[in-house]
């Protein structure tokens, strides 16, 4: 199947974000200045970091679950991931079966594998599946012991921290059955990582399910397949925002008010993230600091913003 064009490393995200918020609090301003140096520095490299540290501190890691009510603008996408994966094709020569699906950060790769991980028809046609947030770094190790306590959480499992023994385990857990398994955030992947960690799969029906932004791990890993994710349209984009902004905004009728919300959200260049992120600010901001809100490039006026600030104090 032919693979659709790639994005960019460079990440928006953290772009839109510094440029669409000036921060009511020193606590803020500090946040701010912490991601606009992780815009600058995503300049510099092909892939960058999904985990920016601070102090230390990790951003909260993925998980399998998800609000499918809050999904917008990913039904082809889905469908495409689903027919590749349900697909019956048994494993030869240790040959594994992975379909990437690549994009920008903030474009909704999570999102999308949550999605189709989710899914009842997936639920029903693999025997085992597991979920694998990817720790920045590719370690097998670990990668390997969350697949083994995933696929046999339902039994009582000793997990050794050798690898070898983890990895006898794994195999001896997938033969003669079909398993799915999601590596979320794999984008520092080295070829030699990567045939170390598949050695358990050989001989079974197993087929991975891999989201990045680095256009080399679909190739380092033999992806059948890549989906592409575009950005949402200005109306799907809307709809996250909404979602996450103050309720009051969702239900108000007034067509000035919904031109204004609509001009903020297409601020957020289809990034699903961003909108999310953006919504949220204004849910966790008091009406009195809304005038320090200032969308980047948006003929947004200051009586319009007191118009959103009336409308939610009403």
């Amino acid at each position: 199947m032919t693979e659709e064009p790639q994005a960019a490393g460079t990440s928006l995200v953290g772009k839109l974000i510094c440029c669409c918020l000036l921060n009511p609090s020193p606590v803020m301003d500090t946040r701010n200045e912490e991601i606009s140096s992780r815009s600058r520095n995503l300049e510099n490299r092909a892939c960058g970091e999904r985990h920016h540290r601070s102090a230390g501190k990790r951003i909260t890691p993925t998980t399998s679950l998800l609000d499918r009510s809050k999904v917008y603008g990913r039904k082809k996408d889905k469908e495409f991931i689903l027919e590749l994966l349900l697909e019956r094709e048994e494993a030869s020569n240790g040959r594994v079966c992975v379909v990437a699906i690549g994009g920008e950060e903030g474009v909704g790769k999570t999102t999308l594998a949550q999605l189709v991980y989710n899914d009842s028809t997936v639920a029903n046609a693999f025997d085992l599946r597991a979920w694998v947030f990817d720790s920045e770094d590719f370690d097998v190790r670990s990668i390997t012991e969350t697949i083994l306590h995933e696929v046999t959480k339902d039994q009582a499992c000793k997990l050794s921290g050798d690898l070898n023994v983890l990895q006898v385990k794994l195999r001896e857990r997938l033969s003669g059955k079909r398993s799915l398994i999601v590596l979320d955030d794999a984008c520092n992947v080295g070829y030699d990582q990567w045939d170390l960690l598949r050695q358990p799969f050989a001989g079974s029906e197993v087929k991975i399910v891999v989201t990045t932004r680095n256009n080399s791990v679909p190739r380092i890993m033999a992806a059948i397949s890549t989906r592409h994710l575009e950005v949402l349209s200005d109306d799907d984009c809307l709809s996250v925002f909404l979602d996450h902004a103050p309720p009051e905004l969702k239900f108000d009728a007034d067509p000035k008010q919904q031109a204004i919300v609509a001009k903020i959200a297409s601020k957020c260049n289809g990034l699903p993230q961003a909108a999310k992120y953006l919504g949220g600010r204004l849910r966790s901001a008091h009406c009195t600091q809304w005038e320090k809100i200032y969308i980047s490039n948006c003929e947004i006026f200051e009586d319009e913003w007191q118009g959103l600030t009336r409308l939610i104090t009403r």
